[in-house]
Parts: C-alpha cells; sequence; structure tokens
C-alpha cells in the first residue's frame, strides 16, 4: 500500500523545495497561496488542495514516481499512446479514426 500520509508527502515536497534552492515564501508566490499555509502543509499539518499540489509538483519538477506511485498499468500506457496519437493527428486523421472506432464498436 502506498503511504499518502500529510507527513510523507511533506517530507518529499519540502525535501525538493529546499533541492531547488527555493525559500517557503518564493514557493507559496509561484502556487498562489499564502506562506504560512505552505507552512502548514511541508510540517504535514494540512493536505495540499489539488489543484495546488498539482502547482507545486509542477514547479519543483516531480514526478507520480517521487510519491513511491508506479504507472506500470499497460492499460494506462495503451492511453498515453492514444492520447498521442489524437494530440498529433490533423482533423482528417481523427475523423478517420473516430468512424473506425465506430464501426468497430458496433461489432464488440
Amino acid at each position: 500500500m502506498i503511504d499518502v500520509s500529510k507527513e510523507y508527502i511533506a517530507k518529499i515536497l519540502q525535501n525538493a523545495r529546499k533541492k531547488q534552492g527555493l525559500k517557503q515564501s518564493q514557493l507559496a508566490e509561484m502556487v498562489g497561496i499564502s506562506e504560512k499555509h505552505l507552512s502548514k502543509i511541508e510540517t504535514g499539518k494540512n493536505y495540499p488542495a489539488l489543484d495546488n499540489f498539482l502547482k507545486i509538483v509542477e514547479i519543483l519538477q516531480l514526478s507520480f514516481k517521487d510519491f513511491g506511485i508506479q504507472n506500470d498499468d499497460k492499460t494506462s500506457q495503451k492511453k498515453s499512446s492514444l492520447h498521442k496519437i489524437i494530440n498529433t493527428s490533423s482533423d482528417h486523421q481523427l475523423d478517420m479514426y473516430y468512424d473506425m472506432i465506430n464501426m468497430i464498436n458496433k461489432y464488440l
């Protein structure tokens, strides 16, 4: 089971911030929260709100692996590959993919 306690998250975030050479006040400003609130997150008193957590993770260049979350799920890899194909396709290609998937789904 993955440890997602406030203290565990706090330790990772605080260590990453210090490694980046950022002060709490600097990171708090970048995230758009008060220094006091960030302090409560970094001391394990509060969980960060999801939007703030995602901002902090992005700023500190962390990944889910840094929190012990491994993504070895083949389904997720397939979805990721499909997202990449969709995001790089032309409108014409998307229309074709859409029609093909709808035809396949009719027979499944």
